[in-house]
């Protein structure tokens, strides 16, 4: 999924209080160390002052919260760059007025990070509003004794490893097999996408497994009616 088309339907909108301030986004680093976020803009304009991941981008003190204000009706991506390895994609949208489409894209990396409403809400069926995952080896090791092909997964160790029947390395990025792609959206249920989902022009056949990951990744495009938002980095 890329963020020039990010969507929404119903069944994903956020109810709350519609909020008139300017857009925010609160970027909370956890870890003990800088890091520095590469940031991709669709459209609007987002205050970058440095060089990150071969583009423009933000540095992030440790342990601290630092808050940004795009303007514009900036439409665009926020991606921790550490050691030139991609962490997770956070994608975000305030193009229309108090609105917020937003996502967590891992087709291209995978990290620990959430993206969110800044108040925590719940979706209107009540699980969290959170995208993305806090820790995505803990989740992918959560499902891995229930996953019945083990050893075709363990067939491509750049995106999974295990040791003594536990996972002990994930990661994603655009060269990852079919097979991986739905162990982390289907098995184990991340809330992002892994795979593009449906892109526009393009028909999969329905009962493949391509037309099942493209179902799953879409529903992982989400909308709140506020534009203070935060991203934790783990």
């Amino acid at each position: 999924m890329h963020f020039q088309l990010l969507a929404f339907t119903l069944a994903s909108f956020l109810y709350a209080a519609a909020s008139n301030t300017d857009p925010v986004i609160t970027i909370h680093n956890t870890n003990n160390y800088p890091l520095c976020l590469k940031v991709e803009t669709s459209g609007g304009y987002f205050p970058t002052t440095t060089q990150c991941g071969g583009a423009n981008g933000i540095n992030v003190p440790p342990m601290l919260a630092s808050n940004f204000y795009p303007i514009h009706h900036w439409n665009g991506a926020i991606t921790p760059v550490r050691d030139d390895v991609v962490g997770t994609r956070f994608e975000i949208n305030f193009s229309g007025p108090d609105l917020t489409w937003y996502d967590a894209d891992m087709e291209m990396g995978m990290s620990g990070g959430t993206v969110g409403p800044s108040d925590n809400r719940k979706r209107s069926n009540g699980a969290s509003s959170l995208a993305g995952e806090q820790d995505p080896l803990a989740k992918a090791d959560a499902a891995w004794a229930h996953t019945a092909n083990q050893g075709a997964l363990l067939a491509n160790p750049r995106y999974i490893t295990a040791s003594n029947g536990h996972l002990t390395h994930v990661y994603m990025d655009k060269s990852a097999p079919e097979i991986v792609q739905a162990f982390f959206q289907l098995d184990a249920e991340f809330h992002a996408y892994i795979g593009p989902g449906s892109e526009a022009g393009k028909t999969v056949a329905q009962g493949t497994l391509k037309a099942q990951l493209n179902r799953a990744a879409d529903e992982k495009s989400w909308i709140v009616d506020t534009q203070d938002m935060t991203i934790t980095l783990y």
